[in-house]
């Protein structure tokens, strides 16, 4: 059980358990609603949380290429668009059950090892599973509002 007292291997072991659960929860009708929320109403309120600066961390680093089919396409398809809106919301929910799981994790952890190592699962947990799910309901906000747009001209033309 050296493993638990690892944040980094935990965080890793989150988004393995994360994946396997998107699988699942995708084949429920929940899945739908859980993909479609949005913790904040305001778009403002991810910016102020610094969202989009760690998109941009994100985007400096060879982290950019964990999430490939996350990235709009040159020509703009309504059909790759909402592929893409697909991606992002396995992506996000992925992200969401690796939370859920770390959160778990850290409470066991910081109360069997002390707050030194529950610290770091807290900030893993944070850098590696909240952030990132935050990142893509910023991300499924922004390709709604081109989505609904390119709907809007294709139903009228």
């Amino acid at each position: 059980m050296q493993v638990l007292n690892n944040p980094i291997a935990v965080m890793f072991l989150s988004f393995i358990i994360g994946l396997f659960a998107d699988l699942v929860l995708r084949r429920m009708p929940i899945y739908g609603w859980i993909s479609s929320r949005y913790l904040f109403s305001d778009a403002r309120t991810y910016e102020m949380l610094g969202v989009a600066w760690f998109r941009k961390i994100l985007l400096a680093t060879p982290l950019r290429m964990l999430n490939a089919n996350i990235k709009p396409p040159k020509n703009r398809d309504l059909h790759l668009l909402k592929d893409v809106r697909q991606h992002i919301a396995t992506a996000e929910v992925s992200h969401w059950v690796g939370f859920a799981v770390m959160l778990l994790l850290t409470g066991y952890v910081w109360s069997s090892s002390g707050p030194k190592t529950g610290l770091g699962f807290v900030f893993f947990n944070v850098v590696g599973n909240l952030y990132p799910c935050l990142l893509q309901q910023y991300n499924k906000r922004r390709l709604y509002q081109l989505i609904a747009v390119m709907e809007r001209r294709t139903s009228c033309a």
